[in-house]
């Protein structure tokens, strides 16, 4: 009797690509989070000087321009790359369709509670915590934190899905983000009595979602 071997290379070389597009999806939006959380969108070479987004979202409010209403600032608008960031990287890592390895699912699970916390409003009490002017930070900060604990249960959810999901989100949330700094941009420079141009930490986060939608896009769409 003879015994006949089959090959699987075509689903092989599938799994493979789709572990590959997989690792840039979601290291991608591992660095869009850490960029638009604790790296810095105006850089100085004082420490002090340097300004994160969740610190450009609080400096603002202090601009002459700002206060005088010269100009109307959504200070939100800075936080929104690390809100799709941190609401994104649970679910997306977790995804069936992506065969990532299981630490690295948790790793990044993991990766979401800075990032969440970073989100927050500087002083943390109840009170400030829950004031409107906080509120939605506090909520997308428990949302994203739960959707971590829970992501496992939704593995199966349509890769195809999510890539245009985190496509659309991460564009736009990079193009209001960059049209606020745009805006207060000459306020800071009279502040600093400089020029100020995006940091390195804006061009983390634009390289992570780049990364991010293109992975997630060849993961979802690649096939032949």
């Amino acid at each position: 009797m003879s015994s006949i071997t089959i090959l699987e290379k075509p689903v092989s070389g599938l799994n493979t690509k789709h572990t590959l597009a997989g690792w840039l999806a979601s290291g991608g939006l591992l660095l869009a989070g850490i960029g638009g959380a604790f790296a810095p969108w105006v850089w100085r070479q004082a420490v002090a000087l340097q300004l994160t987004a969740p610190g450009l979202a609080e400096f603002v409010k202090f601009l002459a321009e700002v206060r005088t209403a010269q100009i109307q600032v959504q200070r939100l608008h800075f936080l929104l790359p690390l809100f799709v960031a941190m609401l994104a990287l649970p679910v997306l890592v977790e995804n069936r369709a992506l065969g990532l390895p299981r630490w690295w699912r948790w790793l990044l699970r993991l990766a979401v509670i800075p990032l969440a916390l970073a989100a927050l409003s500087p002083v943390w009490t109840p009170a400030i915590l829950m004031a409107a002017e906080f509120r939605t930070q506090t909520l997308l900060a428990g949302l994203a934190v739960g959707l971590a604990l829970v992501a496992p249960l939704l593995r199966g959810l349509p890769l195809k899905w999510l890539a245009v999901a985190l496509a659309l989100a991460g564009a736009t949330a990079l193009a209001l983000a960059f049209r606020q700094f745009a805006l207060v941009q000459p306020g800071i420079e009279n502040a600093y009595h400089s020029r100020v141009t995006p940091g390195w930490g804006w061009w983390l986060t634009a390289a992570g979602f780049a990364l991010s939608i293109g992975g997630g896009l060849w993961a979802a769409f690649g096939r032949k």
